[in-house]
């Protein structure tokens, strides 16, 4: 009974948070950087099959983090605790919060939990691959599944790509899972 409230209140958090623009959005033209990217974690236990016959690896694409549905399950996995993947904004934007996401409801396993990123760092790319440093952060994926985040370093110019830096998980030893990452700010 106290789970049910305590997840009816962050509901109600969530509804009543100002929506902000997410520029890290597949739908709105952003895209993962694959040779810049983490490969992705390959379950052995899930197979694609052709007639019948299994042929590989289930894997799970980065791109599923630029997408809103984060039911459960329905992440990008990479292999251990550290990670990252580079991600080209629909537009240039200058940062000034992300959000973190992990599945929501009250079925969440054990291992769900463990697999989610705790700490991150964030960078801005330019389109001349310059780095700027913009935070590093704890995600507390058990106490709440979708966090914003106000960046630290603000850019003054606009940047092209967001570099994000899981550093550590909840203590998964095999794969670590990023349901969805969200990046707000202004745009050019």
């Amino acid at each position: 009974a106290v789970q049910k409230i305590i997840d009816q209140v962050l509901q109600k958090l969530e509804e009543s948070q100002v929506p902000m623009t997410n520029y890290a959005l597949k739908s709105s033209g952003a895209a993962v950087i694959p040779e810049c990217t983490s490969p992705s974690f390959q379950n052995t236990a899930y197979k694609v099959f052709l007639y019948s016959l299994p042929v590989l690896d289930y894997v799970r694409s980065p791109e599923l983090i630029l997408e809103k549905e984060n039911n459960l399950g329905n992440c990008w996995p990479f292999h251990g605790s550290q990670g990252q993947v580079l991600i080209k904004l629909s537009m240039p934007v200058i940062p000034r919060a992300v959000t973190m996401d992990h599945a929501s409801g009250t079925t969440l396993r054990r291992d769900s939990i463990s697999s989610a990123p705790k700490d991150f760092a964030v960078y801005g790319v330019t389109e001349g691959q310059e780095e700027q440093f913009l935070g590093q952060f704890v995600f507390l994926a058990p106490l709440n599944p979708s966090h914003t985040f106000q960046l630290k370093n603000e850019l003054s110019g606009f940047v092209n790509y967001i570099l994000l830096q899981v550093l550590s998980n909840w203590g998964h030893p095999d794969y670590t899972c990023v349901y969805q990452f969200r990046v707000h700010g202004d745009p050019a």
